[in-house]
């Protein structure tokens, strides 16, 4: 059985507005070419994350040791001045809300843990973009 979305959405006007004003809070200290407009996480990687701290228990349930993921707006050095520099790292975030930062034990494949657990997968809009969405907003790159 599918499970049911419960978040609340957003209506569209709502969101476009949010938009517009978290562009115009950084228009006046970042030019317009490298204000963030989104970022693409895909699926199959937030799905690796939740897969790896899955467990089945002896009645054959199945539980996720997982909050969530958190993500982190990050720019990396060599991209400092690439319009499309803004990237996300994503950390697990365990059940009481706090970052998973290093592999725990027991949840890597051996060499993994103690290694870190902060991840970066994501791609930034203008080179992930839906340039027809009605919440890119600020012109087409």
């Amino acid at each position: 059985m599918k499970s049911q979305i419960t978040v609340p959405t957003i209506p569209l006007p709502e969101a476009k507005e949010r938009v517009a004003r978290f562009r115009a809070q950084l228009a006046s200290s970042v030019p317009e070419e490298n204000i963030p407009r989104a970022i693409l996480i895909p699926i199959a990687d937030i799905l690796a994350i939740v897969n790896k701290y899955q467990t089945l228990t002896p009645k054959g349930d199945i539980t996720v040791a997982l909050k969530g993921i958190r993500a982190y707006f990050a720019v990396n050095k060599d991209d400092e001045d690439l319009p499309d520099d803004i990237t996300a790292l994503i950390v697990p975030v365990d059940l009481k809300g706090s970052d998973i930062i290093t592999t725990p034990v027991g949840i890597g494949l051996g060499e993994d843990e103690g290694g870190s657990e902060i991840y970066d997968f994501t791609t930034p809009c203008p080179s992930e973009c839906d340039v027809d969405s009605p919440l890119f907003i600020g012109g087409k790159p």
